[in-house]
């Protein structure tokens, strides 16, 4: 499955990139992340919860970042695997200056292996457009955010904020 788009935070293009790459960060944002821990050179060990249509479940793996160009680009492989399924991906990441504002470009291969695959391609797509909806909602409020304030996030602000800053 082919993901790509592109999507405006309103947030200098260093900060938007902070908080693509803080693992701490993409914990909070990332929808259905239970836990997300760097190992060291870009590489993050991963733990969620996803699902599509009637199959859900929890997936362990690996997050790994590379051909970093700080503030403007990076690679993303993602390789997890659960009960349901598996998920094997690659994507690239990236920003673009726009006055006082940051246009991300996002484009990516994901393979989905298992029962999971057996959900039809419209249930892929829809359950993908919906995670990118939060995540992006999320990443805006994150990026928007005074230092130290404690920005707080759940499926519903994060899809409401998705929808209202695209």
């Amino acid at each position: 499955m082919k993901i790509t788009g592109t999507h405006q935070i309103s947030a200098a293009r260093d900060r938007v990139f902070t908080v693509l790459t803080d693992p701490e960060c993409l914990a909070r944002v990332m929808p259905g992340c239970k836990g997300l821990e760097s190992t060291g050179d870009g590489a993050y060990s991963i733990h969620l919860a996803a699902g599509v249509g009637p199959i859900k479940g929890e997936y362990a793996g690996t997050v790994q970042l590379t051909d970093i160009e700080a503030p403007s680009s990076y690679r993303m492989l993602v390789d997890a695997k659960g009960k349901t399924g598996f998920v094997k991906g690659e994507g690239k990441v990236e920003l673009v200056e726009d006055g006082d504002a940051t246009t991300v470009i996002y484009e990516g291969d994901v393979t989905l292996g298992g029962p999971v695959a057996a959900v039809g391609q419209r249930m892929h797509s829809s359950a993908a457009k919906l995670m990118t909806r939060q995540l992006f909602g999320a990443i805006e409020a994150e990026a928007t955010a005074e230092e130290g304030e404690d920005v707080k996030h759940s499926i519903i602000r994060n899809t409401l904020r998705g929808l209202r800053s695209k």
